[in-house]
């Protein structure tokens, strides 16, 4: 009987395969799952499949899970007084190496550049070659490099297109319901924050998540949930099986309703209706409502160069318009233009910051204030002191005064002999000073400190 073809195989290898109709498969969902994704290409998934169990020891088929599945996880857990004996997991085709390896024994044709074709029986095979055993009892090392397809004249009829589970399961009869449990690696979320400045003071915060499934399956009306923070992994996360992703994003953006809580070390986000994640797509869900915020503006300069950075501080309480925790994610940050029209002007990224934290977000570079450091003087008092003096020049082109926090790096064992501007200590290392910029004038800062090494 001639074989029909499945589709080919991206590999170095081109393959095909006779599509043969697949086992009766057990095991099929019969609610939505249960999906709790973590930040970094990880979920945790628990559904209810229905096993249809022959006898008092039956051996089922599972199907319709993920192609990064970490099969380590894996807990099947039937109802009643059935349990499982056995958990094997099945995936022929998920690599072109894996289907060579589950043909050895079959007959193959193998079709070579310049259509030279080898018929035979395939008894090897590794990443570089293929080993045939052609007809007439000769040997063939045929270079992968090289084929351009491979037939399988009569693949294996179990043969697993699909990762399928093979669960032994003993004690049960009939239809039973029993609960699959497992992580898996390609489903990821994020957060994406937006502050729209009104005023000097005042601004629009809101939050959205995207969530991102490359699992190789959907997962239709999923209880979803989101846990912001950084579970640790023994063993790190399953390597994709298939490295090619086309991700499209799913229409705009969902309004959706998240309620948040604290979850052992974390915040857990729970969606409050089904959702429906798609193989290959990303979702859109919003987290915080559009709010009105207060915000400080500052310009802050670190020692060396010439730029004066323009930051935005926001106090993460109710009082300043937000007062809960936010997952770590990218803030970007629009303004009116003179016309009234939104316009970007810069975005920053932030960590997890719980409720009463404070945030402060980078927005770019001052165009209008310039900065100039400049060693005055160096003095060496002993093996172990030595004297500095440092000159910082601050030139304000703007039509209004500001003033900008200078931060300067010193030894922890300091003294400020002298300043022109009072010195704060931001940390053992860090020392602080806020300067009044005069429109259109230049501000010097002079100060003196002694190190102790």
């Amino acid at each position: 009987m001639p074989s029909a073809r499945l589709a080919t195989i991206r590999t170095p290898v081109a393959l095909a395969v006779a599509l043969l109709a697949a086992p009766a498969v057990a095991g099929l969902a019969v609610a939505g799952a249960a999906v709790t994704v973590y930040t970094h290409d990880l979920a945790y998934v628990r559904e209810t499949r229905t096993l249809d169990l022959a006898g008092a020891r039956d051996t089922v088929r599972i199907s319709d899970l993920p192609e990064r599945l970490d099969v380590t996880s894996v807990r099947l857990v039937p109802a009643g007084g059935a349990r499982v004996a056995g958990l094997a997991y099945r995936f022929d085709v998920a690599n072109g190496d894996a289907l060579l390896d589950r043909g050895r024994g079959g007959r193959v044709r193998v079709v070579m550049r310049g259509a030279r074709t080898i018929e035979g029986t395939l008894i090897g095979s590794d990443g570089t070659w293929l080993i045939v055993r052609t007809d007439d009892g000769a040997v063939r090392s045929l270079a992968r490099g090289a084929a351009e397809d491979v037939e399988f004249a009569n693949p294996p009829r179990d043969m697993s297109l699909r990762p399928t589970l093979e669960a032994v399961v003993e004690g049960g009869r009939g239809r039973t319901n029993a609960e699959l449990s497992y992580l898996t690696a390609g489903l990821s979320w994020s957060a994406e924050h937006a502050l729209v400045r009104s005023s000097g003071t005042g601004g629009t915060w809101s939050s959205a998540v995207t969530v991102e499934n490359t699992t190789g399956r959907d997962f239709a009306d999923a209880s979803l949930k989101l846990v912001a923070g950084e579970p640790n992994r023994a063993g790190g996360v399953p390597r994709p099986v298939f490295a090619m992703r086309t991700a499209t994003l799913a229409g705009a953006e969902e309004r959706t309703d998240l309620d948040e809580r604290t979850f052992g070390e974390y915040h857990l986000y729970t969606l409050d209706r089904p959702a429906t994640l798609r193989h290959d797509e990303s979702r859109a869900l919003t987290m915080v409502a559009p709010r009105a915020v207060k915000l400080a503006p500052r310009y802050l300069y670190r020692g060396g160069g010439t730029a004066v950075t323009s930051q935005l501080v926001l106090e993460n309480t109710s009082g300043s318009g937000l007062g809960v925790p936010l997952p770590a994610g990218r803030v970007r940050i629009y303004e009116p233009d003179p016309a009234g029209a939104v316009q970007f002007i810069g975005e920053a990224r932030i960590g997890h910051t719980a409720e009463g934290e404070t945030l402060t977000l980078d927005v770019g570079t001052a165009f209008d204030i310039a900065a100039e450091r400049r060693l005055v003087s160096e003095k060496r008092l002993n093996d172990r002191e030595h004297e500095s003096t440092i000159e910082i020049r601050l030139r304000n082109h703007k039509a209004a005064a500001v003033t900008v926090t200078v931060e300067e790096s010193v030894a922890a064992d300091h003294t400020v002999l002298s300043s022109t501007a009072p010195a704060t200590a931001k940390d053992a290392t860090t020392l602080q000073f806020a300067l009044t910029a005069a429109a259109g004038k230049e501000t010097v800062l002079t100060y003196t400190v002694r190190a102790r090494y």
